[in-house]
């Protein structure tokens, strides 16, 4: 499996993706939309993909927070991957891996990672992969936001 950075031939695979993971998508020409004006925002937004079989099977959105600070905070907005590979640790990868790639990122540009939100369901497992590979701790929850409570995650790098 290769974990990589997006490029503009991976949008329609990132778009079936996100419409078959999130009820905000659902309808392909918003997920199209949605996709594509995070895509064009690059350095701001930033889509790494994981890549199995030379087909792509997820992906994970990060998004920089507040300006290009010295001190930066970033979000992991989406990560999502087709149901038939899931559990896999395509997940874990794509934070892992994208994650040292957008620290690169800032480093070359002569800033430092302050903080990662992650902000999901109260009920998502996929909170362990947030902790186990962020150091992400739930701060607050905020009640009926999206689907239902969400869970504010904060990891702050030592």
């Amino acid at each position: 499996m290769e974990i990589k950075r997006a490029v503009k031939e991976d949008l329609k695979e990132i778009i079936q993706i996100g419409s078959e993971s999130f009820s905000g998508l659902k309808d392909i020409k918003n997920a199209e939309k949605w996709v594509s004006c995070n895509f064009a925002a690059f350095p701001r937004t930033q889509y790494f993909i994981a890549k199995k079989d030379n087909a792509v099977v997820g992906y994970v959105l990060w998004i920089e927070k507040g300006g290009f600070r010295e001190n930066s905070v970033w979000e992991l907005e989406q990560i999502a991957t087709k149901k038939d590979v899931q559990g896999q640790g395509i997940g874990g990868s794509l934070i892992e891996k994208s994650f040292i790639e957008i620290k690169r990122y800032l480093d070359e540009r002569g800033s430092k990672l302050k903080a990662v939100e992650v902000t999901t369901g109260t009920d998502n497992k996929a909170q362990n992969l947030y902790k186990k590979f962020l150091g992400a701790e739930v701060e607050c929850i905020v009640r009926d936001l999206f689907r239902g409570d969400e869970a504010i995650m904060i990891a702050r790098p030592k």
